[in-house]
């Protein structure tokens, strides 16, 4: 038997609180744990920081990252890996604060990995955490002409009892190894959270590694938002903004003629749901984000947009 690949899992949390100690305590509960938990704390508050040292300051196996500065999901999840590859690992398995994993999870996506050399992502089953029985995703269509189509329509629906290739995965709970990491170049700090995850699968499918989903590693998210559900300012104006970026990143000419027509249905729609809710400062969030995704587009640099504020 060979021997096991160093693993080192990250962990990315803004006064995440008792979402992120449940999430480390579900990576400490695996029948396989990892080697190395590493938790990036994105510049929370004083008592939030007082509270990581207090947890995991001295615990063993757990590496505690406090950032300066608030470096997005995206920063969050680079400034962890570089730690986690200083440390020898050769698989990272990178996770939002809010997922809780099952008991062999980590165990099955790398026995996926294992069972395919060409893979460089494998992904899990995700599932509310607070309805389990409801299935988030097995695998994303990650497809650039189709970008801006409803997820729900493009969803993997397979019942399957072994891993399947995909085009993509969620970005809540994703296993990499580190070739695949370092051919990427990591995530996308520019585009900071929301469609980071599709910017990281494309990428490596363009570097030619596949992508894989072990449907028996289940992964609790909490969290999911689309466009007209759920939404703050803050995170309208980066939904509306990022798929521009990415585009911009990734898209050859043939993508943007479905793109373009695509994108303003899908936004005008939400900006009407909102509105007719009385919630004009999202309308109006959406419509400044798609300003600031075409300015990219068109020769602005994206500018950065700092952490919500509780509530925003």
């Amino acid at each position: 038997m060979p021997e096991r690949a160093r693993t080192a899992a990250v962990v990315v949390t803004w006064e995440g609180g008792a979402a992120t100690a449940r999430c480390v305590a579900s990576l400490q509960a695996h029948d396989a744990p990892p080697d190395l938990v590493v938790i990036v704390d994105n510049a929370s508050g004083p008592a939030e920081r007082a509270a990581l040292r207090a947890a995991w300051g001295d615990a063993p196996g757990v590496r505690l990252l406090l950032l300066d500065q608030n470096r997005q999901f995206a920063g969050g999840m680079n400034a962890g890996a570089a730690a986690a590859l200083a440390a020898g690992a050769e698989r990272q398995l990178f996770l939002n604060n809010d997922t809780q994993l099952a008991p062999d999870a980590l165990r099955l996506l790398g026995a996926a990995l294992d069972a395919a050399p060409a893979a460089g992502i494998a992904g899990p089953r995700v599932v509310d955490l607070a309805e389990p029985t409801r299935v988030l995703s097995s695998g994303e269509r990650h497809s650039l002409p189709l970008l801006c189509l409803p997820r729900t329509l493009l969803r993997y629906r397979r019942a399957a009892a072994r891993a399947y290739r995909v085009t993509g995965v969620m970005g809540c709970a994703l296993l990499v190894t580190r070739a695949c990491f370092l051919a990427v170049g990591g995530f996308s700090e520019e585009i900071q959270v929301y469609y980071e995850d599709v910017d990281f699968c494309v990428g490596a499918r363009a570097a030619g590694f596949e992508v894989v989903v072990e449907p028996r590693a289940v992964v609790r998210h909490d969290g999911l938002r689309g466009f007209a559900a759920g939404l703050t300012p803050w995170a309208a104006f980066l939904k509306a903004r990022n798929p521009w970026l990415l585009m911009r990143r990734r898209a050859g000419v043939g993508a943007w003629l479905p793109f373009v027509p695509t994108y303003g249905v899908m936004l005008a729609a939400s900006a009407l749901v909102y509105a007719l809710r009385g919630r004009s400062d999202i309308a109006r969030a959406l419509g400044r984000g798609a300003g600031a995704g075409v300015r990219a587009v068109f020769g602005a640099a994206a500018t950065p947009v700092g952490a919500p504020r509780p509530g925003s």
